[in-house]
């Protein structure tokens, strides 16, 4: 299985497969962006600092993740040579990073959400093939008598060793669910600022939320019975951005406040004193007396 991840080696040294796929997805959500950031004018930089500040904070959140579902000891948290990632974990500390980042330039976050939620959404799609080389994100395993079609089925770690074991990919779905929810934030783009973001992020995590029951049990902490770790993690997220989104909806159709009409003047006003510069009017003609002037 691991000659199946090695790409090559060099001396001691190999370089795998999974990793060159993630550098792949981090490169194509950087440049899905960074052509998005240009034709929105949006921040010039924001493609770049978004990548500065959300592969280092999704990096801690998948590792911090990881640790409490017990998928890494915390005593090997800074040991990078020890596999443990938790993606959950990663989305909400990138999100809550570049959300921050967005606060601190005085930039929209509704609006910084809109324009890298695409280049996001491509960039998890071809991530997602690294668990091909991994085989990890896998369903239940195919029966004899299942068809067994590529992408739909795929390779076990227990194939290596009897050549027959094959399994569901649910990873393939999580490509397919990506992928489509990159093309609809795209052609959201003209409705109002935070729109597009919100409803493919709910989109998106309530259909990991139910992807997560496909997957290999063997590889999830079963929390509640059924219930696990991801999922408690992705249904706290959804129900955070289904609470905003009703928030921003509410507040939006709430009416606006007219404002102050002015006072009307009162009807007795006070006369105004008569200027100095107003001509006098004429006296009227002194009444003859009754006496008159005798001829």
């Amino acid at each position: 299985m691991e000659a199946f991840n090695t790409a090559f080696s060099i001396g001691g040294a190999s370089l795998a497969w999974n990793g060159i796929i993630l550098a792949v997805s981090i490169l194509v959500a950087v440049v899905v962006s960074g052509i998005l950031v240009k034709k929105r004018g949006a921040y010039k930089d924001l493609a770049l600092d978004a990548c500065i500040i959300g592969i280092p904070a999704g990096l801690i959140g998948a590792r911090l993740f990881a640790a409490i579902s017990s998928k890494v000891a915390f005593a090997s948290f800074f040991d990078l040579t020890k596999a443990g990632l938790n993606l959950p974990g990663a989305l909400l500390f990138a999100g809550v990073g570049i959300a921050v980042y967005a606060r601190i330039k005085k930039l929209s976050v509704a609006e910084v959400f809109d324009v890298l939620a695409p280049g996001a959404f491509f960039g998890l799609a071809v991530g997602r093939w690294s668990d091909f080389f991994l085989c990890d994100g896998l369903g239940p395993v195919a029966g004899a008598n299942v068809p067994k079609f590529f992408p739909l089925v795929t390779f076990t770690p227990q194939y290596f060793a009897d050549g027959k074991t094959v399994a569901f990919a649910v990873f393939f779905l999580d490509f397919l669910v990506c992928a489509g929810l990159g093309v609809a934030a795209l052609l959201l783009k003209n409705r109002k600022a935070g729109t597009a973001s919100r409803v493919t992020i709910v989109l998106y995590l309530f259909a990991e939320f139910v992807l997560e029951w496909l997957r290999d049990g063997s590889t999830r902490q079963i929390v509640f019975g059924e219930v696990r770790f991801n999922q408690i993690v992705l249904m706290a997220m959804l129900l955070f951005f289904v609470g905003l989104s009703l928030y921003l909806a509410k507040r939006a159709e709430a009416p606006v406040p007219e404002e102050n009409p002015a006072e009307p003047e009162p009807e007795d006003r006070p006369e105004e004193p008569e200027s100095e510069d107003k001509p006098a009017e004429p006296e009227e003609p002194a009444e003859a007396s009754e006496e008159g002037d005798t001829e």
